[in-house]
């Protein structure tokens, strides 16, 4: 089989991946021009984080391919007008990075229940100030989105004698609603797949809902959170703070207003990224490229009406 991986030549996983499945002719590239000789034969295509809209530009010259599998969870970037039209099936890398970002959420908790901040600053003044802390113990953790990463925040957070309060996929009777996770959230963590029904989810309306003491924190994509609207919630001091490691804009710009601001934590999109992420989302792969060749259904599989 051919197989396309839209990625730099360079890009670490890739000497696994070649390892790994010596029979499979694989092109690599990441843009049409360095891909187009082989485009027409390719049967998959395997797609590296960050390099997804280059499916567009290829669109019209791969009419032989039956799968499409990105090394990211993420999917907001594929053209589901054009994939809805078709049989090929969509697998992403969902799960692979849940922990990491679990581990950042409740770093975050700690970083605004201890105040990290003020610690650092006392040092750096060689400042001796005593002062209360908090316990997370107790606090509550609201969850909008509670799959893979959801999950992975509510283990720790309940290891540290949290309540947890979850909004689902599908709710079921009794299921608290997204504005009772949001008001009774003493830190409120956003891990929802980002789709036309998430977007801006987090509204101006709901933000209003939190509690004073309340910290966000956002570990999906930015666009679920009205983010004008959060930016004067936090210049009001409405909220305790957020901590964001992603934004609408990537890089965020210079002079964003997040980057002055002392109850706000800034993680570069790289809450998930540990040493060995992208191997592990490459090795997931194999076992998918081997479900394909033999005929299996394959996991991971986006639902591509629901866009996640």
């Amino acid at each position: 089989m051919r197989l396309l991986a839209i990625a730099p030549p360079r890009f670490g996983p890739l000497e696994l991946l070649q390892r790994e499945a010596p029979d499979v002719e694989i092109v690599v590239g990441t843009d049409a021009t360095s891909l187009s000789e082989s485009m027409g034969a390719a049967d998959a295509i395997l797609v590296a984080p960050r390099f997804g809209s280059v499916l567009s530009e290829i669109w019209g010259q791969i009419p032989n391919v039956r799968w499409i599998h990105t090394l990211a969870a993420g999917v907001e970037f594929l053209p589901f007008d054009l994939l809805r039209r078709t049989e090929v099936v969509v697998t992403n890398s969902r799960g692979l990075y849940a922990d990491s970002l679990g581990e950042f959420a409740i770093a975050a908790m700690l970083w605004f229940a201890k105040d990290l901040r003020r610690l650092m600053r006392n040092q750096e003044e060689a400042r001796w100030e005593p002062y209360i802390v908090e316990r997370l113990e107790g606090r509550t953790v609201g969850v909008i989105g509670f799959g893979g990463i959801g999950q992975a925040v509510g283990r720790r957070a309940s290891a540290l004698g949290m309540n947890i309060l979850s909004l689902r996929r599908r709710q079921e009777f009794g299921d608290p609603t997204i504005e009772e996770v949001i008001a009774d959230s003493d830190y409120l963590v956003i891990s929802a797949p980002l789709t036309p029904a998430t977007h801006r989810l987090v509204s101006s309306e709901r933000l209003a809902k939190l509690k004073r003491t309340a910290v966000v924190i956002n570990l999906s994509r930015g666009a679920i959170i009205d983010e004008e609207a959060l930016v004067a919630c936090l210049r009001a001091n409405r909220i305790r703070g957020a901590a964001l490691d992603v934004f609408e804009t990537e890089p965020l710009p210079r002079d964003h207003p997040f980057w002055k601001m002392d109850h706000v934590l800034i993680s570069p999109h790289t809450a998930d990224q540990t040493e060995d992420s992208h191997m592990r989302a490459m090795q997931f792969f194999l076992e998918n490229l081997a479900r394909f060749e033999r005929g299996d259904s394959l996991e991971n599989v986006v639902d591509k009406d629901e866009q996640y």
